[in-house]
């Protein structure tokens, strides 16, 4: 049962990404509450995010562990929708990550300056190539002139929402637990230098989907999202 949990997830994420964000480039946003559409921007953020997560998990083959063809599928499909980003690239990046964590070939560590701003442009530019740009840019013309669609839905549901995303996701899954401390900047390659946010479990979801488990996830990446906060209970299950 556990096997197909992730999927359906995967799956119910990708679906609501698409209700939300077919909705939101149509609507009428003069016709909308200031409310509303602050509602509707976080909404999309959200079901962003839940698209790389979904990715992500598909990069540790856990979405559909026992046929990996259309776990990479679905993976590949995710990271589409979410920027146009390429897997293959992504996963050989997110393995050196997890193999040299913390160190100077871990491409999602800046082991010079840990200043928020700096990581993270330079993260993104490790990420987002000229031909993601280009892409994205393509997907731009083609949604305004088929469509129809008015230049400041675009901007609002989903430019918006995907700089916010990428901010959230750096900010809870590299940056947070990652980033330098007085106590473990002689020793970044031990997984005990990661550092996780224990929040509470609802507050940890609506976050960044348990992405601030983060050390726990180091530790058991077979683990999908939704098992991080019951580690304990899932790993017995396991072994």
């Amino acid at each position: 049962m556990l096997n197909h949990i992730s999927l359906l997830v995967a799956l119910l994420i990708i679906l609501f990404w698409g209700m939300t964000i077919s909705f939101a480039l149509v609507v009428d946003f003069t016709n909308l509450t200031f409310l509303a559409i602050i509602f509707l921007i976080f909404l999309q953020i959200f079901f962003n995010t839940g698209l790389f997560i979904v990715a992500h998990d598909g990069m540790h083959g856990i979405l559909v562990p026992y046929n990996q063809n259309i776990n990479d599928a679905i993976a590949r499909l995710a990271l589409i929708l979410y920027a146009g980003l390429s897997f293959k690239d992504l996963k050989e990046k997110h393995y050196l990550h997890h193999r040299f964590t913390g160190t100077s070939l871990d491409p999602d560590f800046h082991e010079h300056n840990p200043n928020f701003c700096f990581w993270y442009l330079r993260f993104m530019g490790k990420y987002v190539s000229f031909l993601n740009l280009c892409r994205l840019a393509l997907l731009i013309l083609i949604i305004v002139n088929i469509f129809q669609i008015h230049w400041l839905n675009l901007l609002l549901f989903w430019a918006l929402p995907l700089i916010f995303s990428s901010l959230q996701l750096f900010f809870f899954g590299t940056f947070l637990p990652h980033r330098h401390h007085h106590d473990n900047q002689f020793n970044l390659s031990c997984l005990s230098t990661i550092k996780s946010l224990h929040l509470p479990i609802l507050l940890s979801f609506i976050t960044c989907y348990h992405f601030s488990y983060h050390q726990e996830h180091h530790r058991y990446p077979f683990l999908a999202w939704w098992q991080l906060p019951f580690t304990t209970r899932f790993i017995q299950s396991y072994f």
